[in-house]
């Protein structure tokens, strides 16, 4: 059952970096994509949590959330 958790954990983790790089690479609307990437870097830290058991899946979401937040903050500084 631990395994069926970590591939769903995976798969939805690929699947968000994906979108995340999607966002990114278009240049309309830039500022639907600041909230995006504010959205999936908020989405991430949540799934972190709920994953929370198992450290090593339950950190990497929450690091990568974290991540794309400043990154959301910072692109949104130099907007203005």
């Amino acid at each position: 059952m631990e395994e069926l958790w970590l591939i769903i954990a995976i798969a939805v983790g690929i699947i968000s970096i994906a979108i995340a790089i999607a966002f990114l690479t278009r240049k309309k609307k830039q500022a639907i994509q600041d909230d995006a990437l504010l959205t999936l870097g908020i989405t991430l830290v949540v799934l972190g949590i709920i994953f929370g058991d198992d450290r090593l899946v339950g950190y990497s979401f929450i690091g990568v959330g974290v991540l794309l937040s400043i990154i959301s903050a910072v692109r949104g500084l130099r907007k203005k």
